[in-house]
């Protein structure tokens, strides 16, 4: 990409960051991009696209940067368990304190799973697939046998998507969530001689 594209891309982007994050993503339009990023309408179709490639590749943005800081404390984690423990309870709860990540995630509506997520469920797979691959290589023998780095990271996923929009009394406070995840979200992941979760081996 040539520098100068680059450059009013990553500004747009940056722009539409804040929009979301002060507006939303429902009502952020391309108008309120542009003038955010100081640059014409026409100059964000040209850079990024329409508004549901706008949004898709903020998605992409914000999950890369989180993964980014998070793998390390993902890998880590003493077994397979809580590598996957340790990235499940990381994602929600950065969602759950910045909005850019939570309204990504998940409709604005009546907390209902939809939105920017459903057109990009293969490029985060694939994005959390590379965590829970590097996982999977460190821990060998602990994931099911029947199962593939690429089929976790999808049940994974499925799972961060479920837990911030359809939020229950049992997961509203971290231990509640850590228990849960550790009865219920990990264990069909595992082989069975690593049935036990957490952090102890």
């Amino acid at each position: 990409m040539p520098g100068n594209l680059q450059t009013s891309q990553s500004r747009i982007l940056d722009a539409a960051e804040s929009c979301f994050e002060r507006m939303g993503v429902r009502k952020t339009t391309i108008d309120d991009v542009a003038a955010e990023a100081g640059v014409a309408r026409i100059t964000v179709y040209r850079n990024v696209g329409n508004r549901d490639q706008l949004v898709l590749k903020i998605l992409l943005r914000v999950t890369q940067r989180f993964l980014d800081r998070t793998r390390p404390r993902v890998l880590a984690a003493p077994n397979l368990a809580g590598a996957v423990t340790e990235l499940l309870l990381s994602t929600v709860s950065a969602a759950r304190r910045d909005n850019s990540l939570l309204l990504l995630y998940a409709s604005e509506e009546n907390g209902e799973a939809g939105g920017p997520i459903s057109g990009a469920v293969e490029p985060l797979v694939a994005m959390y697939g590379e965590v829970v691959a590097a996982a999977v290589e460190r821990f060998p023998g602990e994931l099911r046998s029947d199962l593939d780095a690429h089929a976790a990271s999808e049940w994974t996923l499925r799972m961060i998507v479920s837990l911030l929009t359809l939020t229950s009394p049992e997961v509203r406070d971290n231990q509640g969530l850590r228990r849960y995840v550790e009865t219920f979200v990990v264990p069909p992941l595992l082989a069975p001689n690593r049935a036990r979760v957490g952090r102890a081996t």
